[in-house]
């Protein structure tokens, strides 16, 4: 089976929901229940790969990416493609120097290590409280990280940093080299779960498209510059299939989740 890594790269803020809740947060995004890492699931991925290519390849839509609901019939086959949900390789945090740092832990490195083939060396996990990081957020020897202060104790991975920043063209990944911060497992856990974006909104009636006086809900967003990566393979030979993959393999821009008319969802996407 063959398989390839699609990276997708956050440019703004993602909503991929998990429905209503009744916890603070009105609308929550999807999360990984053993690690609560969001993740953007596989149907949301297709969706919006399909989507694309009914615009540009409409011919090879149905054998790669299945019929649509106005397509079943007793013939309809499965698609040939298969998209597992996407985890993050790194995660934006606000930094006391430097402005943001890009965090990741060992983790994150060798579940993408895996899924890739890349065969890199995984570093060992630091202890809690402490880090590895680039020179951009190192304040004499502390990273301080929303209102945590790290104990730095040596340079982030050189062969990780320098993997990370060449991955896609994107200016700000390109850039971020001396940005990236590893973490403990547990550490990267705990900002992936509490440093996402929670936006107010006002409740709007459907008939008339105006507020609704006194409602008002939240909707968490997981924050720009999020880097995802999730596996693209092939179950079966189609005609089409070196066309989607060609075409995945050039940087383009790509928009998931909801609020699209609010510009959320905007992605560097490119198959490596």
């Amino acid at each position: 089976m063959k398989s390839q890594t699609l990276l997708i790269f956050t440019r703004t803020p993602l909503h991929v929901g998990a429905g209503s809740s009744v916890s603070a947060v009105d609308q929550p995004i999807i999360r990984e229940r053993a690690t609560g890492h969001p993740v953007i699931p596989g149907s949301s991925i297709k969706g919006v790969l399909r989507a694309h290519f009914g615009n540009t390849a409409k011919d090879c839509v149905k054998e790669l990416f299945g019929p649509g609901p106005e397509e079943a019939d007793q013939d309809a086959a499965a698609g040939a493609l298969s998209f597992s949900e996407a985890r993050p390789v790194l995660f934006p945090v606000r930094s006391a120097k430097g402005a943001y740092a890009l965090v990741t832990c060992p983790l994150a490195l060798s579940r993408y290590d895996r899924d890739a083939g890349l065969n890199l060396s995984v570093p060992s996990e630091p202890k809690d409280n402490t880090c590895l990081s680039g020179e951009t957020v190192n304040n004499n020897g502390k990273v301080v990280l929303e209102e945590y202060c790290f104990s730095r104790t040596g340079d982030f991975p050189a062969e990780w940093f320098s993997h990370l920043s060449s991955v896609l063209e994107d200016a700000v990944l390109k850039a971020a080299e001396k940005r990236f911060v590893l973490l403990s497992d547990g550490d990267f856990a705990h900002f992936v779960k509490n440093a996402c974006e929670v936006r107010q909104h006002v409740g709007i009636n459907p008939e008339t498209g105006t507020q609704i006086d006194g409602v008002l809900f939240n909707e968490e967003c997981v924050p720009s510059e999020t880097l995802f990566h999730t596996s693209l393979s092939i179950l079966r030979k189609a005609t089409e299939e070196n066309q989607v993959f060609t075409s995945l393999a050039k940087e383009q821009l790509l928009q998931f989740g909801g609020d699209a008319t609010t510009g959320l969802g905007f992605c560097t996407v490119k198959l490596n």
